[in-house]
Order: C-alpha cells, then structure tokens, then sequence
C-alpha cells in the first residue's frame, strides 16, 4: 500500500543548493495566477553559470542547467532589460517534485545584481 502525504516531511535547502553557484540573468517574463489570470509577479529564467556546490557524487554537475524562479510582487516590466548579469536570491525557497524527484519549484522574495567574481548564491 502506497503512503500518503510523505512530501510535507521532504525538506529542500534552497540556501544551500544555491551556495557555490552563480546564477546568470537571461529573461522574465509575468507570473499568472493558473486559475484567474491575474499576473501575480514574475518569473525570472537564470542559467547556472558555475556550479562549485559540493554534491555526494563527484562528478554531479549543474552548470549551464536553467532555472525558472518565481518571485511575488515583483512586475516583469520593473526588471532593467539592459542590465543583464548575475544575480543573488532574496530569502530563496524551493520544492523538490516530478515522478524521478528531479524538477525544482523555486521562489524568491526578490533578488540582486551582483558582480562576477566571487558572486555566489
């Protein structure tokens, strides 16, 4: 027999999947509401850039992986379209989901421009 609601005690330590890698700007786009339509945020797409988070394998890798942050509050069109860069997440969050547990739901409270080097989440 197959248990229910296991997910609620799965823990995802968005902080630390984050450290040791940076995260490229490349688009944003609005966040909407699946059952309204109303934009709710936005939703931001930023490549893993380096990625020097140490894994339990050695050779597990998520350089030049994308991924999709969500962050409430925050239009599209407030983004500086000319100010591509690398970025740091404010309070970052994330669900671990997908039939393999290999899909990432990740929210912000915001994020920032940071400079190149030494840039790290």
């Amino acid at each position: 027999m197959a248990l229910k609601g296991l997910r609620d005690f799965v823990k995802f330590d968005a902080r630390e999947f984050l450290a040791g890698k940076q995260l490229l700007l490349m688009q944003e786009s609005e966040w909407k509401d699946f059952n309204s339509g109303k934009v709710i945020g936005a939703k931001l797409k930023a490549t893993i850039w380096t990625d020097d988070t140490k894994y339990k394998k050695d050779e597990t890798s998520n350089e030049g992986s994308e991924l999709d942050i969500k962050i409430p509050g925050l239009m599209a069109e407030e983004v500086n379209r000319n100010n591509r860069g690398f970025i740091r997440l404010k309070n970052p969050t994330g669900v671990v989901y997908g039939d393999y547990q290999n899909d990432l739901s990740l929210k912000a409270d915001g994020f920032d421009y940071i400079k190149e080097k030494g840039g790290e989440n």
